[in-house]
């Protein structure tokens, strides 16, 4: 401990509670909830509604639910961030959001290619790896104490 004050107060940052955390990852996982329903929905319109490609469709669905869980993210689930600029912050919450992805393509890759399971348990599986490590690596980088 770090104590800075002739009075005896430290400047260190106490560390977060287990309670905390939960409550964060409980938040988290309802923003997430809700930026997935959003991708889900505006891929919905996009494809059936407008009649365009479900390639370009996906991506800007999936562009609009990182938004939504960005937004959230520091509106209602997280106290702290390390990262003063917004354009910065979301940038840097995108490509963390890769490591997710990365962690789910080998978890699909494994699950069905190498150990044959089916592709739906599988995805289940991989989809709440991905959540703990993106939450973990956003709540790291980006929104703990610094």
């Amino acid at each position: 401990m770090h104590v800075d004050s002739p009075y005896g107060i430290s400047s260190a940052a106490p560390r977060p509670s287990a309670l905390s955390i939960a409550r964060e990852f409980v938040g988290y996982f309802a923003v997430s909830l809700a930026g997935l329903t959003v991708d889900a929905v505006v891929l919905l319109i996009l494809v059936s509604g407008c009649g365009l490609p479900i390639v370009h469709s996906s991506v800007v669905a999936f562009m609009a639910g990182l938004a939504v869980v960005y937004l959230c993210s520091v509106k209602f689930v997280f106290a702290n961030r390390r990262v003063a600029q917004p354009v910065v912050e979301f940038f840097t919450f995108a490509m963390l959001g890769v490591a997710g992805l990365l962690l789910t393509m080998l978890i699909m890759h494994v699950g069905t290619q190498q150990l044959h399971l089916d592709y739906r348990w599988t995805k289940i599986g991989a989809a709440g790896a991905s959540f703990v490590c993106n939450f973990a690596l956003r709540k790291l980088v980006l929104f703990s104490r610094g």
